[in-house]
């Protein structure tokens, strides 16, 4: 019962919202040119969705954020943790990392373009580029974050910095690791959605361009309202998988 009336008082400030939005702009074509319509979003939706071509387009963006979503915290983690054996090392390459962490994504996507073509591996690009660095920091922020106690202990027992590594500091890591999965789900919609804004065919990104060009706000919404859609999803998931990573990591490291 409890769980039931959550649902209903989450849910109720939307509903509210969208009537309201219907009822004071229906029959207004100037409101409707600006601002779209509740109704006319779910027509695109339906019909849209009958031909395939929303379908199609959700599942390019999809597709590319979540492989570039998984190449980058990959990597980005693998590295960060890498990092912990050598602080000396960190500090040489943490300008460099620094330096194109902050790189606005955008300005960056005419490159990729270049580089990887108009298709869809750019787009994974951007997404691999928008999450890495953030994986990365956290990572190794969570490895430095160790309490130092625990090293200690292990040192006196003679363990190697390898053992060290294993049975310390990558458990400690696990929240920092799983924090930069959270926080890259955005990051890689936002790279892979600047990549299709910018140059693609099919995807999410291409249909808003493509709304915005025809000053179709309506069906600009509908596009925006998609990829809400994955990336509550996308939130879904890493929660899932939260709870069996760590159990995983601890049993067999």
């Amino acid at each position: 019962m409890k769980f039931n009336k959550l649902i209903i008082y989450r849910l109720l400030p939307i509903v509210v919202f969208v009537l309201i939005w219907e009822l004071l702009f229906r029959g207004n074509k100037e409101l409707i040119f600006y601002y779209g319509l509740p109704s006319e979003i779910f027509k695109y939706l339906v019909s849209k969705t009958i031909d395939g071509t929303l379908i199609k387009d959700f599942f390019v963006t999809f597709t590319e954020t979540v492989i570039g979503f998984i190449i980058g915290n990959i990597f980005g983690t693998l590295i960060g943790l890498s990092l912990w054996f050598s602080n000396t090392l960190f500090k040489i390459s943490k300008p460099y990392i620094i330096a194109l962490g902050s790189a606005p994504i955008f300005a960056l996507a005419p490159l990729m373009i270049i580089w990887f073509g108009t298709g869809m591996y750019s787009k994974i690009m951007m997404a691999v580029f928008s999450t890495l660095f953030i994986a990365l920091f956290q990572a190794y922020s969570g490895a430095s974050d160790v309490n130092p106690d625990y090293i200690k202990l292990l040192k006196t027992y003679k363990a190697s910095k390898f053992q060290i590594f294993r049975k310390i500091v990558v458990p400690s890591s696990i929240i920092w690791v799983i924090g930069a999965f959270k926080i890259n789900v955005g990051f890689a919609l936002l790279g892979a959605f600047i990549g299709e804004y910018i140059s693609s065919n099919a995807g999410l990104g291409h249909l808003i361009l493509v709304a915005s060009g025809l000053f179709d706000i309506s069906l600009v919404l509908t596009g925006v309202l998609l990829m809400i859609a994955i990336a509550l999803l996308l939130n879904i998931c890493v929660s899932k998988i939260e709870k069996p990573l760590k159990k995983i990591i601890i049993k067999y490291l």
